[in-house]
């Protein structure tokens, strides 16, 4: 397989439309950019930024996360708050469901695992 790369300096990022399920004002509003199916590793990857806000969200597939900027909490169902910035990682196991907390703009790379 050719190396795919995601630039994010010159990456174009859709429309802000609500993220998940908003819990609360000010809305959380989501953009993605440079998304890219990876159909022979089953896979799909690329960028994501949330203004500040408090959702709940699913996720339904694997996905492994950087943070590029912002800061943040997430706390899975049943489980204890994950505090996040910029810098850091998370991995999110399948069928992961839970409550964000945005407290600053997040802008995250990711990859969703099949």
């Amino acid at each position: 397989m050719t190396p795919v790369l995601f630039r994010l300096d010159n990456a174009q990022f859709s429309e802000p439309a609500r993220a998940g399920i908003p819990i609360g004002e000010p809305i959380p509003m989501a953009s993605t950019a440079a998304h890219q199916e990876l159909a022979s590793q089953n896979a799909s990857s690329g960028f994501w930024e949330c203004s500040q806000g408090r959702l709940r969200r699913a996720i339904m597939q694997a996905e492994y996360s950087y943070f590029i900027e912002g800061r943040g909490v997430f706390t899975p169902d049943g489980g204890e708050p994950i505090a996040f910035k910029a810098g850091d990682s998370i991995y999110f196991a399948a069928n992961t469901q839970g409550e964000w907390e945005i407290i600053e703009k997040v802008r995250k790379a990711y990859l969703i695992l099949g």
